[in-house]
């Protein structure tokens, strides 16, 4: 689905004159479901925009959006409008729903349904499923899955002088990068397999992915170190 984003330039000409207040007020006016995030929907600037992106998509939800970071004005003036000190926020109706949080628990509750009814009564809406719980998994069940799913990725969450010294070579080395395209790209149907030293730290890792909307997440625990002990004996131990 695609999801038309407001032109901060198209905002700034059309409102000559206006203050932040009467240009967002025009904004809500023109599109029943609206969020003012960082970034666009394509491309968040923050997880918090990200993880309200995700859900709105996860719904099927038609809605534009307004890229605050690319105009002073509006995001503070969005901020007083509200009463809301964060972005991203969320309207409905012309009336500010929540930020992050309260999107997630109104998603979770199924309590987002109701206020869609109100703009697209004659729209089916399907509640996304449930957040994914974190599998955890031993490096012997983590090779095997990497053997048996072929779409799955095995993400090493260690530092790049810890990947120097010892990696697996079917993993990626995440960095911002990643983390960017993975947000803005993958399927949130991808398995993600996490790893770090000894799988704490990928246990970490993979609450965040849980949280912008990944179903199949797990965690190595023992992390790489077991992997040496059990599935390569030949990988190098830390010292």
């Amino acid at each position: 689905m695609k999801f038309k984003v407001v032109s901060p330039e198209s905002q700034n000409s059309s409102g000559t004159g206006q203050g932040a207040s009467e240009r967002i007020q025009s904004m809500l006016d023109q599109n029943p479901v609206f969020l003012f995030m960082k970034g666009n929907p394509d491309m968040p600037q923050c997880g918090f925009s990200a993880k309200v992106t995700q859900i709105m998509r996860s719904w099927n939800i038609p809605f534009e959006s307004f890229d605050v970071l690319s105009d002073h004005e509006i995001r503070e003036g969005v901020k007083s409008y509200s009463n809301w000190p964060t972005i991203p926020q969320l309207y409905i109706n012309k009336s500010f729903v929540g930020g992050c949080d309260i999107i997630t628990e109104l998603s979770e509750t199924g309590e987002l349904l109701p206020l869609l009814k109100e703009v697209f009564p004659d729209r089916e809406f399907t509640p996304p499923p449930p957040p994914a719980k974190i599998k955890e998994i031993t490096p012997e069940i983590a090779a095997e899955q990497m053997k048996n799913k072929t779409n799955a990725r095995l993400i090493d969450v260690r530092s790049p002088e810890e990947w120097d010294y010892v990696h697996l070579e079917n993993a990626q080395l995440i960095d911002e990068a990643l983390v960017e395209e993975m947000l803005s790209s993958w399927e949130r149907s991808t398995p993600l397999i996490l790893l770090c030293h000894h799988g704490n730290r990928s246990r970490d890792a993979a609450r965040f992915f849980i949280e912008q909307g990944f179903q199949d997440v797990s965690n190595v625990d023992g992390g790489i170190d077991g992997w040496a002990k059990t599935v390569d004996t030949a990988l190098p131990l830390y010292q």
